[in-house]
């Protein structure tokens, strides 16, 4: 009886296990690469310096994310992410109920395109085209409040492009 107890759940436990193989804990990533390099962000946009905090925001994002390795530099990376920011918008998206013509809320867009290249072979692996937003509450100074607002902004843009170029279906 307790034999048959045994082989019944050594049985049913191997089912289970079986189930799992394949799994790989943290998702996939691009076959054959392990270290990225990040290009230079191209700033193609009105607004001066988003770049600098876009870069900042996507290498943050690889070390975070943990799949890829960051290089320091793009002869020692199996591949270079390359971006381009395309178009920085400030929308007004709510007025106060006092003054209909004073916006209260605005809402900051980074739009651009990315795309993860092989060094070795020099062909493109992956491409992105996205945007990340951010919305913020006009205090004093309008200025300070985008400045502000910014680094929300770059963070999910840089999330959205590295889970695009990385991620593989």
């Amino acid at each position: 009886m307790k034999r048959s107890i045994y082989l019944i759940s050594s049985i049913g436990a191997s089912f289970l296990l079986a189930g799992c193989m394949g799994y790989e804990l943290g998702g996939s990533r691009p076959a054959g690469i392990q270290n990225v390099a990040v290009a230079p962000v191209v700033n193609q946009t009105h607004e001066p310096a988003i770049e600098l905090e876009v870069t900042h925001a996507l290498r943050q994002r690889l070390q975070f994310d943990g799949r890829m390795k960051l290089a320091r530099a793009e002869h020692k990376a199996d591949a270079v992410i390359e971006v381009t920011l395309t178009d920085y918008s400030l929308t007004p998206v709510a007025y106060r109920s006092d003054q209909r013509t004073t916006p209260e809320l605005y809402r900051i867009r980074i739009t651009g395109k990315a795309r993860l290249k092989d060094t070795a072979a020099g062909t493109v692996i992956s491409e992105s085209e996205t945007y990340g937003e951010s919305v913020f509450e006009f205090t004093s100074d309008l200025t300070s409040s985008r400045r502000n607002a910014l680094p929300e902004a770059a963070r999910e843009i840089a999330k959205f492009m590295i889970d695009d170029l990385i991620e593989q279906w």
